[in-house]
């Protein structure tokens, strides 16, 4: 983008100063410089122009830069609350939680979003079964446990079998939400969709009356080996109890239908059951409802918030608001408010008696819950209708999606109706505005028909942004807690950020236009096969074989194994993967890595009274020589002065009095000189060693 700090910025006297004194090098004929001069006279306009322009370059705006961005693709990522799965144990029964309720974190709030019924069900045994032998998994339930499990054996195959046991079944149709993590010691990059069954087939069932029956599961862990949520639907069949071995109870079956894994999956932990709540705080909040006769709310803000009722009565019309009848024979816009037994609340309308109810229409109820400070902060202002009008906003970080206003306008009867409105609309006479999240404010694009209209608060929450991406194993402790239950999150919280701001979108813009996405050098087929989606990559070389006129690229896989090669599905994927970044002229083969042991052998003198010495130099040298695990790339020279002096660097060795290396296959490796030149898809590792370590002559007289 023009940064206009790169361009020398002149006055308009050192400009024409400039100017004359260039006039003799393309006119000898000129000779007047006087303003009368015509010539001086065109000369002053433009350079006067030119100033003009130079002080518009300096004044782009946040505007100018954001709209530029945009047509470049790169718009504000908008802000959210962080996410995480609470663990609720001690439950001896069914918990009912209500919406909105909240969970503390030291100073940090969370909300769970909807109202829901949390299982009793426990999940007591984890078991492997390979070829009809059962292995016990369970410890992997225990919190502070540190040993992995590879669930489906060292190496996996086909129908090797998981078992998840419960104490109880769940209901038919009911979800149950797990937490699997897996272990990705071999840094395996992330998957991309549609490479669910890259390496494995997995069949989820549930041991019934009718025996095992399919099952719907839902995750995202490309079979066990990433760490995932999974969430369970218990099928319509009744559950029955499961015996085998020393499994007892219901259990949940996963069966491998295929396994071409490259590394065997490995569990670290398993945890649940669990629920979601989101980072965030609710101040105003606004519930929906389809019901004309009544509605029942479960809410914790109900107890403590301030309500207001607004009903519309006609379809295509705007709501009315509503008050609490607190007399009898009251006649106009009331409802009733009733305690229920289990805790709810209940609003009745009726027709017969007040002689208005909502209408039979979408959302014909909405019910708005202030707390406490927003009570006397959900009046935000008047529309004005001039253009950019700005509002404040009673809080900064706000959460998009929670947001909405409530505009209140006077009907030409003298009636009083309400709108609510989220931020985007576009329309016709439609109140058009744009929130800014982390400046807590609105600015009216278009008033619409709202001209004079007063706005409130209809629904707004704020977050922390990243600070809600909480560490796993914390202890959330409800605002109205429950003897006996504890919560804790099993894993981090993850998503929650603020909306970008526009330094954030340059610096991502630059950063992607730094990155390559077409390959060209060979660079850029190094950086893009390190990225291959699904695989775990170790090393990448990649270089111009102007023989064939093609491109090699070399692999090493990431997994630790002696001289790891590249499966058939590693060579495919890859190949797939470069393919759509690769220049349409260019043909690119992947190739195997291939390995050289390089042979030591020497006469080194030591100090005496230096315990271990050999072994320094051994590890020394294996250091050096050992391209598999170290950081040497693919075809690097191995130099012989560098080994040379890193061993008579050592504090114990007093010389070297002899010391040669040698390629073991010379069809991977040639001697350049003293020094050992690898092919571009070789890795070196160490050989045989022959070395004489002796006490130095001269330490010794």
């Amino acid at each position: 983008m023009l940064n206009p700090k790169n361009i020398p910025r002149k006055t308009y006297e050192e400009l024409m100063e400039e100017n004359y004194g260039k006039i003799p090098i393309y006119s000898s004929e000129w000779t007047n410089y006087n303003p009368s001069d015509p010539g001086i006279t065109i000369m002053e306009n433009l350079s006067a122009l030119q100033i003009i322009q130079q002080d518009k370059m300096y004044e782009v705006t946040d505007g100018v830069r954001a709209r530029l961005l945009q047509l470049a693709g790169y718009s504000p990522k908008r802000g959210s609350g962080a996410k995480v799965y609470l663990e609720p144990s001690g439950l001896t029964e069914k918990l009912l939680i209500p919406a909105d309720k909240r969970y503390m974190v030291g100073d940090i709030s969370f909300e769970n979003t909807l109202a829901r019924e949390m299982t009793a069900s426990h999940l007591t045994g984890i078991y492997g079964k390979v070829k009809n032998e059962i292995t016990n998994y369970s410890y992997l339930l225990e919190k502070d446990m540190t040993i992995s499990a590879p669930v489906f054996g060292k190496e996996p195959e086909k129908e090797a079998m998981l078992y998840l046991v419960l104490d109880a079944p769940l209901d038919a149709g009911e979800k149950g939400t797990l937490y699997i993590e897996a272990d990705n010691r071999y840094g395996r990059n992330d998957f991309a969709p549609g490479q669910e069954e890259l390496f494995n087939t997995v069949c989820w069932e549930c041991y019934t009356e009718e025996g095992f029956v399919p099952m719907e599961v839902c995750e995202e862990s490309y079979g066990f080996l990433k760490s995932a949520y999974f969430t369970f639907t218990q099928p319509r069949q009744k559950a029955a109890y499961y015996m085998e071995g020393e499994m007892e109870g219901y259990v949940w079956r996963a069966t491998l239908k295929d396994a071409a894994y490259d590394t065997a999956p490995i569990v670290k932990k398993v945890s649940g059951f669990l629920f979601p709540v989101v980072q965030k705080e609710t101040l105003v909040i606004t519930y929906s409802f389809q019901k004309s006769s009544g509605v029942e709310l479960n809410c914790n803000l109900v107890d403590s918030a301030y309500v207001r009722v607004f009903c519309k009565e006609q379809k295509g019309t705007s709501y009315k608001m509503y008050t609490e009848c607190l007399s009898d024979g009251d006649c106009g816009r009331f409802y009733d408010r009733i305690r229920l037994d289990n805790g709810n609340y209940a609003f009745r309308f009726d027709r017969e008696r007040y002689g208005y109810a909502p209408g039979h229409v979408k959302n014909a109820v909405k019910i708005v819950l202030y707390n406490e400070e927003m009570m006397r902060k959900y009046f935000l202002g008047e529309i004005y209708g001039y253009d950019n009008q700005e509002i404040k906003l009673p809080k900064e970080h706000v959460v998009m999606e929670t947001f909405s206003v409530i505009a209140e306008r006077m009907t030409p009867e003298g009636e009083l109706v309400y709108d609510f409105l989220k931020p985007g609309r576009m329309g016709d006479k439609e109140l058009s505005y744009h929130l800014y999240e982390n400046d807590g404010k609105i600015v009216i694009l278009d008033a619409g028909d709202y001209v004079g209209a007063k706005l409130y608060v209809g629904s707004i929450a704020v977050t922390l942004g990243e600070d809600g991406n909480v560490r796993a194993g914390n202890t959330f402790f409800p605002l109205e807690p429950q003897e006996g239950i504890r919560y804790t999150n099993p894993a981090a919280g993850e998503g929650g950020c603020f909306q970008e701001n526009l330094e954030s979108v340059r610096k991502r813009f630059i950063a992607d236009m730094n990155t390559p996405m077409t390959a060209v050098m060979a660079s850029d087929y190094e950086e893009l096969v390190r990225k291959t989606p699904g695989l775990c990559i170790g090393k990448v070389n990649a270089w111009m074989d102007y023989g064939k006129n093609e491109v090699q690229v070399a692999v090493m896989p990431g997994f630790s194994e002696s001289f790891p090669q590249l499966s058939k599905c590693y060579i495919t994927e890859i190949g797939k993967w470069l393919d759509k970044h690769r220049l349409l002229s260019t043909r690119v083969h992947v190739c195997q890595p291939v390995y050289s042991a390089v042979l030591v052998k020497g006469t080194i003198y030591v100090k005496p009274h230096f315990e271990g010495c050999r072994q320094q130099i051994e590890a020394v040298i294996t250091r050096e020589l050992d391209y598999i695990n170290g950081e040497q790339h693919f075809g690097q020279v191995l130099r012989f002065d560098r080994l040379f002096h890193q061993i008579e660097a050592l504090d114990g060795v007093s010389y070297i009095y002899e010391l040669s290396m040698a390629p073991q296959n010379s069809n991977y490796a040639v001697m350049d000189g003293a020094d050992i030149r690898p092919v571009p898809n070789c890795l070196l590792y160490p050989g045989n060693m022959w070395l004489e370590v002796l006490p130095s002559p001269e330490e010794r007289a």
